[in-house]
């Protein structure tokens, strides 16, 4: 799915992954000539960002697991002639890098995403020089638009089988507890977690629509036959209005910031 969204991903509409990819970098305080990993880079939120902070004598290098993001994002390297980032197709739970590589590991928005998450953080931990710092970012629970969005939307999705017996959980980050426990078991001190919002705003309806396709919520549509495409479309438009102000469609989102330090010793 995400190599099929990558063409679009971010790109449709307000970038709110750029925005809390910034609020990131600047959060993690990268010093000039850092040796920086940016772990499920997407498009870029975080990876572009931290090159402008580390400098030409800094290093920056993007992962994903996703072909297709890697190709978009090379290319968006290659053209603006970046000579101190790259990105390269990894899967964050076996990171291809030697231990102690690294003056920061970052991490936007794609922690629940990995199969095994608290596998991932153990490299994150692993590729970190001691006293190197790791920086996450993940949607809260509380997230006002994201709480929104997802009522709405099983008000007009047909029902998902349910999960067999016994099956786990999927995990779940978007609890200061949940995040800070995770983090304290990969290892990491001085933990530090903030509350992060910001509102973004679309200028019209069909734009909102067009950039639910450019991100994950595109692999439950995919699903949709065409008759309950256009259904849920229509209801969802509907909906949508209510957001909708003088300059066009408010959307807040809530997001946690979370820093944490490996050991120097």
């Amino acid at each position: 799915m995400f190599n099929r969204a990558a063409a679009t991903y971010d790109r449709i509409g307000p970038q709110f992954f750029a925005h809390f990819g910034k609020l990131l970098v600047e959060r993690a305080h990268l010093m000039p000539g850092a040796d920086v990993l940016d772990v499920a880079t997407g498009r870029g939120a975080v990876l572009f960002p931290a090159g402008e902070r580390v400098g030409a004598r800094g290093r920056v290098w993007g992962t994903d697991l996703s072909a297709g993001m890697v190709r978009e994002t090379l290319a968006d390297i290659r053209k603006a002639g970046w000579p101190n980032v790259s990105i390269h197709q990894m899967d964050a739970e076996q990171l291809d890098f030697p231990a102690a590589s690294f003056d920061r590991v970052l991490c936007g928005f794609s922690l629940w995403f990995f199969p095994r998450p608290h596998r991932a953080l153990e490299e994150f931990f692993r590729v970190l020089r001691p006293g190197g710092q790791v920086g996450l970012t993940t949607w809260t629970a509380d997230c006002p638009f994201i709480c929104w969005f997802l009522r709405e939307m099983a008000d007009s999705l047909p029902p998902q089988a349910a999960p067999a017996p016994g099956s786990p959980e999927p995990p779940r980050f978007d609890a200061s507890a949940l995040l800070e426990a995770a983090l304290v078991q990969a290892g990491f001190v001085d933990i530090r977690i903030t509350s992060e919002e910001a509102d973004f705003v679309y200028p019209e309806e069909e734009e909102w629509w067009l950039s639910l396709w450019s991100h994950g919520i595109r692999a439950r549509l995919e699903e949709l036959d065409a008759p309950t495409l256009a259904k849920v479309k229509a209801h969802m438009l509907r909906k949508v209005r209510a957001l909708q102000q003088a300059d066009g469609i408010h959307t807040l989102f809530r997001a946690f910031c979370a820093l944490a330090t490996k050991p120097a010793s």
